[in-house]
């Protein structure tokens, strides 16, 4: 391979993650770059849809207990 080909493609993978980098900073119009924020939630609170998916299934264990309790009653 010919090494200006090299150093040509090596300058355009450098150009162009620094363009990405700066269109996710700045945000251009019309792109939507919301990997920072939503890692910054995801990293904060890593096991938010868990513990949200635990306590619904604590109270539907608790409704079900609740009304088996009354139909044996």
């Amino acid at each position: 391979m010919n090494i200006y080909l090299v150093i040509l493609i090596i300058i355009a993978i450098v150009v162009l993650s620094n363009a990405m980098m700066f269109a996710a900073v700045r945000g251009f119009r019309g792109t939507e770059f919301n990997w920072f924020s939503k890692s910054k939630n995801d990293l904060s609170q890593p096991f938010q849809n868990e513990s949200s998916e635990l306590a619904e299934l604590r109270q539907r264990v608790k409704d079900l207990e609740k009304s088996s309790g009354q139909e044996s009653e």
